[in-house]
């Protein structure tokens, strides 16, 4: 797995570390380079094999017992599923140089709020992006802001079963241009004219963002979208219906 090859590789000397410090890695890689929903002790396993390692003696009891006490490294649930405690996963983001935004990004070019009660790693992209944007890396917020709605497509699609037909025959995604041609055939939903009109406009943007060597995002650029965002935003998120999604 060269993601994680490259990973480990921003970390000082990670082979000399102990075992149980590598299974601490293992699962930020997991949950926050891979956006996994949770991790399984196997996973952090199949880590250790990928990287020919010496595996910790006994994972799921090492985790289990991380998981207790009053400095704890883990939450445990969903059955066998394990996260990341939030005051240790910033201890690892500065060990890795990662800095730390505040769990709630404010700004006015969209709210956080719209992205409670959906999942972690699209609030964290949402995060970035208003982040972006209160720093003037306009950019960038163009450009993570094109990737959230990206996310909430193919997610609108899986949520009803129909992902099948945003596909490539290799079995990856379409670039967003087909996404939201499909998107607007609506095979399961319909889409209100107003988001009808608004995902054009913030696709393009972002394509500029992205793509033109010679354009640069300005703060009136994206303050001419703010409405448009908003309102994809929150149809994308109705249609989804993240807390009924169990997947």
């Amino acid at each position: 797995m060269k993601q994680l090859e490259t990973f480990i590789e921003k970390i000082e000397n990670f082979d000399t570390l102990t075992s149980s410090s590598q299974i601490d890695f293992f699962a930020y890689f997991l949950l926050i380079k891979q956006k996994n929903d949770g991790f399984l002790a196997k996973e952090i396993s199949e880590c250790f094999d990928t990287l020919h390692l010496p595996p910790y003696s006994n994972i799921p009891s090492y985790l289990s017992s991380k998981s207790k006490g009053k400095n704890k490294k883990y939450i445990k649930k969903n059955g066998n599923r394990y996260y990341i405690e939030r005051t240790f996963k910033q201890n690892i983001d500065e060990q890795i140089g990662i800095p730390t935004l505040p769990s709630n990004v404010h700004s006015d070019f969209f709210p956080i709020e719209l992205l409670d009660n959906t999942r972690g790693y699209l609030k964290t992209i949402a995060n970035q992006a208003l982040a972006s944007y209160n720093k003037g890396v306009y950019d960038g917020c163009s450009v993570l802001t094109r990737k959230l709605i990206e996310i909430l497509i193919i997610e609108c699609f899986e949520k009803h079963g129909n992902d099948n037909l945003i596909r490539n025959f290799d079995g990856t995604f379409y670039f967003l241009s087909n996404l939201i041609t499909e998107l607007l055939k609506g095979p399961s939903w319909n889409i209100g004219r107003n988001a009808k009109n608004s995902l054009p406009k913030i696709k393009n943007i972002g394509d500029k963002s992205a793509h033109n060597r010679r354009y640069i995002t300005r703060k009136n650029d994206l303050d001419g979208i703010k409405e448009d965002v908003r309102t994809v935003i929150e149809e994308l998120i109705h249609l989804i219906d993240y807390p009924n999604w169990k997947y």
